[in-house]
């Protein structure tokens, strides 16, 4: 048997250099991450279209004859792989060895002046070389040369001042120390470079690098058309936002993330120290001492950040150092709002600095990863900050609230040392999409949701001691009362003014109080498609349900009449149809079933408040309920006195939606991994002189120990179904959907964690 060799048309240069890089800007950035990996302080760019050239030149630590030789013309070399830091330590930002074919892609010649040291190296190449004739491209990698010439008699500064022209570049290097490094002069341009394509590479060069003040390399933009315009890329922080946070992980065996926050929005000058009474307000990290200092540090691990999240394949311990620094920034500002939340005035024009740095960007080893966060493309909320928005559009002041797409900049930084699974991309736009990456998406969304619910638990809280100081509800109640008088004559200039204070007082109040209803209203509608759709087609729902009863049955009839009976003996358990004509049957019994259930709870009698007797309500949600019940092994027990009053004014529909989301989360509860024990469910209904307490009761695993104030789970949107990446798989609607049904029924909910399960208390007033 003969071997034969692989073989490499030259064409593959053009593959993956001129073909496989996106545009000239990412081509310009590769090559400038060269020089960062060459351990240079700086690296200047001049893009010089009068003489048809780019130069590259940086101060770094040059090559040698060996380097150029086995690594810079050896594709796909793992130099920068195995060899990952530099002198200097820096990370290198390359690994792949093939950015060097970038050049390819800016012009159809390059010159490359190194020098390591006394001696220096001129390289050129032509890349047509690579092409072969037209219609023939049999020509192999193998045969293509480019030419390497020793340079001697000269340093490399001396040799940069005699060959460059441009002023502002000669300027740069007699003020630099430019005792080794590497020029490349690209020549034959293939792209336009207008000066607003310029301006656009100067925009992004900006965002090339963390824009956190580090300067780890000066980079320096120099266009020979337009000499004054730019200059030195800067690299600034940013210092008017609401809130800075900044999520560091240093692998540990405990997952922990640390995480300072900078609570900047809040004026606490002007606060009322009442805030402080409420019960939110009394623990850290909201107490009124951490309040007044404005910054805090927190300890959280994976888990708590994703809340139920069990790491069953191992995914998380993928994850290597990250570190998450993102600020949030209203760029609006009302007088109402200003005066409810005390918030702190602008210092600047924060909408130009969102329009030029916002989103949430990734840099491996100091560079960014495009194209994540750029602006005007579909990867700038990659993150789908607005799609979550979109799910729950509530206002600040409802807790769990959602932080906007355009309200966030953000840098996430890691290096590809101890991050082996977050590996980009050969074309280098993006990151592998794998397990590792969706993991750590959920982790950063996560880190955001710490920052969403301390700003939403504030606000929510100066809301309620605005409406307190303010006597809302008093103020609706006298407008109400002004309305319904009676017209007077004899009613003074000074009465009516009065009355009209109030009602604007009156107005505002219920105004407010229709904004809080809309944001319910408008999760409502989101779910509200399911139930018409119910409603819509019940009658084709009946007609099925009667279909389901008897189509086993005339199956059975019809195979007995053609099927000899004594053959199936011989047929195992899996091929014999009457058995498996058994196993249809029971499944179509729970299809009846829930159909059922579905259609009766859509009745139009159910959706109307009256006066209901719990005693026969809770008669017939047992008969809905048992054969789950039965089915799945669980003890229900409903606890209620015969002989007391048990009526409250409620529709069927709240009370359905209420025990009908307790019980589904006991089951899934029951279904959690790790759980073991008894399934037991049980409702204690009590009648306390006017008052019905009801308290339901399981004996599942209970609320995550990571929920540490419980009553988050009553948030929308707030879910402990994860699957083993972190993603959500549960609604996260099902305890707000309980809560709201109470409140809005004029009930209380009181949720406690007890030693072992869950536990809710319910209470509503005695109807008369």
């Amino acid at each position: 048997m003969a071997k034969i060799a692989f073989s490499v048309s030259a064409r593959t240069a053009r593959l993956i250099g001129r073909e496989n890089v996106a545009n000239a800007e990412g081509a310009l950035f590769e090559l400038v991450k060269n020089c960062y990996d060459a351990d240079s302080t700086t690296a200047i760019v001049l893009i010089d279209k009068p003489n048809d050239t780019i130069l590259i030149i940086d101060s770094g630590d040059g090559m040698t004859e060996t380097v150029i030789t086995d690594q810079w013309m050896t594709i796909g070399t793992d130099n920068k792989l195995n060899n990952a830091v530099t002198n200097s330590g820096r990370v290198k930002a390359g690994a792949k060895g093939i950015g060097r074919f970038a050049l390819d892609r800016l012009g159809e010649r390059c010159t490359m002046i190194t020098y390591p040291g006394k001696v220096g190296y001129k390289w050129s190449v032509d890349w047509s070389d690579f092409e072969g004739k037209a219609g023939k491209n049999t020509k192999k990698i193998n045969e293509v040369f480019a030419d390497l010439t020793e340079l001697k008699n000269s340093s490399y500064k001396f040799f940069l001042l005699r060959e460059i022209k441009n002023k502002s570049v000669l300027k740069l290097i007699a003020k630099g120390a430019f005792a080794k490094g590497t020029m490349l002069k690209i020549s034959g341009l293939r792209d336009e470079w207008s000066d607003d394509t310029v301006a656009r590479i100067y925009e992004n060069l900006e965002l090339l690098t963390p824009p956190d003040g580090s300067n780890k390399i000066r980079i320096y933009l120099i266009n020979a058309t337009e000499s004054q315009k730019y200059g030195l890329v800067p690299n600034n922080q940013f210092n008017d936002y609401d809130y800075k946070v900044t999520a560091t992980y240093k692998k540990n065996s405990q997952q922990k993330v640390h995480i300072k926050i900078h609570r900047n929005e809040f004026d606490f000058s002007l606060i009322d120290p009442k805030l402080f009474e409420y019960p939110d307000m009394k623990v850290f990290p909201f107490d009124k001492k951490t309040f007044k200092k404005e910054h805090f540090d927190l300890d959280m691990t994976f888990k708590q950040l994703i809340k139920g999240f069990e790491d069953t394949k191992k995914i998380a311990k993928t994850l290597g150092d990250f570190e998450f620094t993102f600020y949030f920034l209203k760029n609006t500002l009302s007088e109402e709002n200003r005066e409810k939340f005390k918030y702190k005035d602008f210092l600047g024009d924060r909408g130009f600095w969102l329009r030029k740095f916002g989103g949430v960007k990734l840099y491996r080893d100091y560079f960014r990863v495009r194209p994540y966060g750029e602006i005007g493309t579909p990867s700038y909320d990659w993150l789908m900050l607005g799609e979550r928005y979109g799910l729950n559009p509530a206002a600040v002041s409802r807790k769990g609230s959602r932080i906007r797409p355009n309200q966030i900049a953000g840098t996430v930084k890691f290096s590809r040392i101890g991050n082996d699974y977050l590996e980009d991309k050969s074309s280098r736009e993006g990151l592998q999409e794998n397990e590792t990456f969706e993991f750590f998406k959920n982790i950063l969304l996560g880190i955001i949701k710490v920052q969403e619910d301390d700003r939403s638990t504030v606000a929510f809280n100066l809301d309620e001691l605005y409406k307190s100081l303010n006597e809302e509800e008093a103020a609706i109640d006298e407008t109400d009362s002004i309305i319904e008088e009676d017209e007077s004559d004899s009613e003074t200039q000074e009465e009516t003014k009065k009355k009209n204070r109030a009602v604007k007082r009156g107005y505002k109040a219920a105004k407010n109080k229709l904004v809080e209803k809309e944001e319910e209203l408008s999760i409502s509608r989101a779910m509200a498609s399911a139930g018409i759709m119910v409603a819509s087609f019940s009658h084709e729902f009946h007609g099925i349900r009667n279909t389901l009863s008897a189509r086993t049955d005339d199956l059975r009839e019809s195979l007995e009449a053609l099927i000899d009976k004594t053959k199936l003996k011989k047929l195992s358990q899996e091929e014999n149809p009457f058995l498996l004509i058994d196993d249809i049957e029971k499944q179509d019994a729970k299809i009846s079933e829930w159909i059922g259930f579905s259609v009766e709870l859509t009745k139009k009698d159910r959706r109307k408040t009256k006066k209901l007797d719990l005693k026969d309500y809770f008669k017939n949600f047992n008969r809905l309920w048992l054969s789950l019940f039965r089915e799945r092994n669980i003890k229900f027990d409903i606890s209620i006195n015969k002989q007391h009053n048990y009526s409250v004014k409620i529709s069927e529909l709240d009370l359905d939606t209420i025990f009908d989301n307790l019980i589904t989360n006991s089951i899934e509860a029951f279904d959690r991994s790790g759980f073991h024990g008894k399934k037991q469910i049980a409702i204690e209904v009590l009648n306390k002189g006017g008052t019905i307490e009801m308290t339901y009761t399981d004996s599942g695993p209970g609320i995550p120990t990571e929920y540490t104030r419980i009553t988050d789970i009553f948030n929308p949107f707030e879910t402990s179904k994860k699957d083993d990446k972190g993603n959500d798989i549960g609604t996260g609607l099902g305890m707000w959907l309980v809560k709201s049904a109470i409140t809005s029924n004029k009930g209380k909910a009181n949720l406690v964690r007890p030693n072992k399960g869950f536990e809710l208390g319910i209470s509503f007033k005695t109807a008369k």
